[in-house]
């Protein structure tokens, strides 16, 4: 079973690459990066390159959540490095020094909470966090490994608040018509589709990992669609990219 035709950009729109080369970058339309006025961003993880490079080409502010990221985290990752370095492997001693320093001096009480995002005791949703924003053009980049799917309702709700949107959704497979439901209240141009090689494709022929761009108000600049975009990158650089296959809803069964 392919992609629903539905989720393919009926445009080749003018798109950007903001963050890695790799894993944790994404294409985003430029309107929708340009007519930002605010960034949040839910999944850090070890890697805030498209967070930092958002910025750096439009001087917003921005918050951002994961709940992953707390003592603790640090603390296993230290204890794990120096283990390493004990038998004089230290390039995780290295990396770990070097993305911790990074994190401090990029991350403050402002701009980051340790929080993880969806419905579930413990966390907070989308309307706690976009009830204290002023500002009406939001950007939402989500990665938060299967919540997405408790905020697609509430992103809805505040659609008109949104500039653009990147998220990653897993197990797609199993929520194909979730994402197909989501993209058509949302009421936003698709502007980019991508799948994730980090992750395989089922036996239904979906990936089952997406990255999925949109956008309130892109510029067009042509009718051809080429998938994978050319400024798309694998997420895992020694791997070859996944091949989308689309097909007309009606030759699909649920």
């Amino acid at each position: 079973m392919p992609i629903p035709l539905s989720l393919k950009p009926k445009y080749e729109y003018d798109l950007i690459r903001v963050g890695s080369q790799n894993d944790g970058g994404y294409l985003i339309e430029k309107n929708s990066l340009f007519q930002s006025e605010f960034l949040l961003s839910f999944g850090i993880s070890n890697d805030w390159s498209f967070e930092k490079e958002f910025i750096e080409k439009n001087n917003v502010n921005l918050q951002c959540y994961d709940g992953s990221i707390d003592d603790l985290y640090w603390l296993k990752w230290k204890k794990k490095a120096f283990k390493k370095a004990l038998r004089f492997s230290f390039k995780e001693i290295y990396k770990y020094f070097k993305i911790k320093l990074s994190f401090h001096k990029f991350f403050n009480t402002l701009n980051f909470a340790c929080f993880y995002i969806g419905k579930k005791k413990g966390q907070i949703g989308i309307d706690d966090i976009i009830k204290k924003i002023s500002h009406k053009n939001i950007f939402f980049k989500i990665d938060i490994e299967g919540s997405e799917y408790e905020i697609l309702d509430e992103l809805v709700m505040y659609k008109s608040r949104i500039s653009g949107i990147a998220i990653e959704f897993h197990e797609c497979d199993k929520n194909i018509k979730l994402i197909n439901n989501f993209i058509e209240k949302i009421d936003m141009s698709l502007v980019h589709i991508h799948a994730n090689n980090y992750d395989p494709v089922s036996k239904m022929g979906i990936p089952k990992t997406i990255e999925i761009t949109l956008s309130s108000n892109p510029s067009i600049i042509g009718k051809q669609i080429t998938l994978p975009h050319k400024f798309d990158m694998p997420n895992k650089y020694n791997k070859p990219e996944i091949k989308l296959e689309f097909s007309d809803e009606k030759n699909i069964n649920y």
